[in-house]
């Protein structure tokens, strides 16, 4: 009995203690924008249609190497219409079409090389929803920081109103330093709701492309914080191995270079082989007298085009047309990816240098100017438009601080939409 209380008594305690618990287990984690991609990459229905439609070319494929289907022929005479009743034949044949030069194996490639062309798009096509979600990523990262800035500036006012009414009310200052100091709380609050009203959009565009609720769309402050610039030259070769792309229309090129190797081998046509049976029935008349006879044959039988006329030289021609076309558009890729990679690397390097400036020199300085001008102010040694410059000083830096920091994590991620790659494991 003794032991059945204590179970009793426990299974309560252990429910509260959980019920206490949802709280923290429902707390939202800041997601990465890797994380954010993959749930994109998951809700795209376009991709899902374009990994069917890979797999039909697949399924194509398999059966473009295949052999033809066997021909059965059948084939009856009598001489019942002509007087001859008693002569009749009859065969039976197949026949079975044989391409001739690897016919087969080159039109399964052909396939097969379509079906990797667009594989490869529809990676290409990955990559530019990652590089969509990321921008939107970051650019709500950079809403959400503002809003914060907006914020801590709405107090800051509030703390002065109080502080000059204090003052007011004892006579230290007039009341237009008061009405001063209102004027800017109204308008902090009022680019508080603008910075609100700006996020909405890209919040909508992240649920529609992610599936996730608005409430657990929570970012990491830094995405990219502490990852190093890698050299230009690394880059752009790695970029003309990885980008998708340009393995398309590698794969492209290689469909055109196999389907004129085809062309070459459809200048031979393919040959008919087939086996019959023919079973004869006639009568034979010889001095009066009519014997009836019938005979069995067992033959085969070949036949062939003859390419006289159609050697097949336009399919030839187009065939080699568009493995040139393939050639000069595989080139003019590549420079395109080269300009567009070191353009990158390039708006990186520089936003990099921005960024530590303002960080290393200015920040720090002016939250302290800002700390002393307020206090100045408090014990009456300077004016309150000096304090209100100061703080509009301090918001227009900070806030061009935030887009310098928003600029290069947006240089980070086209870099690496430009390389198709993740650097540093998807902006942890």
């Amino acid at each position: 009995m003794t032991r059945i209380k204590i179970v009793r008594g426990t299974i309560p305690a252990l429910l509260l203690s959980a019920f206490f618990c949802l709280p923290a287990l429902a707390v939202t984690v800041p997601r990465s924008i890797n994380e954010l991609t993959t749930l994109a990459l998951k809700q795209s229905a376009e991709l899902a249609a374009m990994e069917k439609e890979v797999d039909a070319k697949q399924s194509l494929a398999v059966q473009a190497g295949t052999l033809a289907n066997p021909t059965l022929e059948l084939q009856g005479s009598t001489g019942s219409l002509t007087g001859s009743p008693e002569d009749r034949s009859l065969s039976i044949g197949i026949n079975q079409e044989l391409a001739l030069n690897d016919k087969r194996s080159l039109r399964r490639e052909v396939g097969q090389r379509e079906a990797e062309t667009l594989q490869r798009q529809r990676e290409n096509a990955a990559r530019l929803l990652k590089d969509e979600v990321a921008t939107l990523a970051l650019d709500f990262l950079l809403a959400a920081k503002r809003h914060e800035l907006a914020a801590d500036l709405v107090k800051l006012n509030r703390e002065l109103v109080m502080v000059a009414g204090e003052r007011f009310k004892a006579g230290d200052i007039p009341e237009l330093d008061l009405n001063f100091v209102k004027v800017e709380l109204a308008r902090a609050e009022s680019r508080l709701l603008e910075i609100e009203r700006e996020q909405i959009p890209l919040l909508i565009k992240i649920v529609a492309l992610t599936g996730l609720k608005e409430d657990e769309i929570i970012l990491a402050d830094k995405p990219y914080a502490g990852i190093p610039v890698p050299p230009k030259t690394d880059v752009i070769t790695l970029a003309l191995v990885t980008r998708p792309d340009l393995l398309a229309l590698i794969s492209e090129r290689d469909k055109a270079a196999t389907e004129s190797r085809l062309a070459a081998a459809e200048a031979l046509p393919n040959l008919t082989a087939g086996l019959f049976v023919q079973w004869q029935r006639g009568t034979t008349e010889l001095s009066g007298l009519s014997a009836i006879n019938s005979d069995t044959q067992l033959g085969l039988r070949l036949s062939m085009p003859i390419p006289v006329f159609d050697g097949n030289k336009g399919g030839r021609a187009a065939a080699r047309a568009r493995q040139e076309s393939a050639d000069a558009r595989l080139v003019a890729l590549e420079r395109t990816i080269a300009a567009e990679v070191e353009t990158a690397a390039s708006r990186l390097s520089s936003s990099e240098r921005i960024l530590t400036l303002l960080e290393r020199d200015i920040i720090l300085q002016l939250t302290e100017n800002l700390k002393l001008t307020r206090e100045a102010y408090r014990l009456g040694e300077v004016g309150i438009l000096s304090v209100i410059e100061e703080q509009k000083k301090f918001f227009e830096v900070n806030d061009g601080y935030l887009a310098a920091l928003h600029e290069r994590n947006l240089a980070y991620s086209k870099l690496e939409t430009a390389v198709a790659t993740n650097f540093n494991g998807g902006g942890q």
